[in-house]
């Protein structure tokens, strides 16, 4: 049985690779990266209903649990502005931007965070290896 914040250590670094192969100028890796991308976020969605279960208890989960999901419409809200920033920047005066060079830093900032986030799942795993494994042991005696 794999731990939740194991999960987690696995999920993230394929989505941190799907935005860096983004940055290849290719339409099989638009549909490569777009399938990773897709998959690990239903994913990390899905362990987190757990991991916030056996972390902090049944008591208060709703609230604990929204707390934690609300970071996806904020980092929708947050990625859109700032690649639409980025877009008119790359833009030839006009805002209007053609080809990969206009989301290459998008894409490097956004695996650069996915990869910064591989590694506090990294260390949520490290510190939570412990708890899981007592309860892994109370399962197995059953």
């Amino acid at each position: 049985m794999i731990s939740g914040p194991a999960s987690l250590v696995v999920y993230m670094p394929l989505i941190a690779g799907a935005f860096f192969l983004l940055l290849l100028d290719k339409n099989i890796t638009l549909y490569i990266s777009t399938a990773i991308i897709g998959a690990c976020t239903g994913a990390i969605t899905s362990v987190a209903v757990t991991i916030t279960k056996e972390l902090f208890g049944t008591k208060g989960f709703s609230t604990n649990y929204n707390v934690l999901i609300v970071n996806i419409p904020l980092g929708s809200l947050t990625y859109g502005y700032v690649a639409a920033i980025l877009y008119g920047k790359k833009g030839n005066g006009d805002g209007a931007c053609m080809g990969m060079e206009c989301y290459r830093t998008t894409f490097i900032i956004w695996g650069s965070l996915c990869a910064l986030g591989t590694l506090l799942a990294f260390i949520l795993f490290a510190r939570t290896r412990n708890f899981y494994s007592k309860k892994l042991q109370n399962m197995n005696s059953r």
